[in-house]
């Protein structure tokens, strides 16, 4: 049975960015996001924020989670700081409400901003 598009939770994508001297995989990733929203909020927190990992490329990613809870969502990922150890850094670039939006005004503005590192 289909839910109604009016009792559906509304959805919010946040584009971050990951700074690490490695790269960190995916499941790596979405336990410390987890782990850090259950920490700062709990699990009722947690369920209340839903937050799902839509794409992650080892620097940039997208992050879903409910419309009410998008600052409570932004501060779990500032919270995180290390991923099996290793350093990291994380940053928000932006919050949007569709996948395509996210990734066209703040990963695609990103990867054009970035030098080209020179090859010798």
């Amino acid at each position: 049975m289909r839910i109604l598009p009016v009792l559906r939770d509304k959805k919010r994508y946040l584009a971050f960015e990951v700074t690490s001297g490695q790269k960190i995989k995916r499941r790596e990733f979405t336990n410390e996001l987890h782990d850090s929203a259950r920490s700062l909020f709990g699990d009722t927190g947690l369920s209340e924020m839903n937050p799902h990992l839509i794409s992650y490329d080892g620097k940039y990613g997208i992050i879903r989670c409910t419309r009410d809870r998008t600052e409570e969502t932004r501060a779990a990922i500032a919270c995180i700081n290390n991923s099996g150890g290793i350093p990291i850094s994380t940053r928000v670039l932006g919050i949007s409400g569709t996948i395509k939006g996210a990734t066209e005004k703040f990963i695609q503005k990103m990867l054009v901003k970035e030098p080209e590192p020179e090859n010798k």
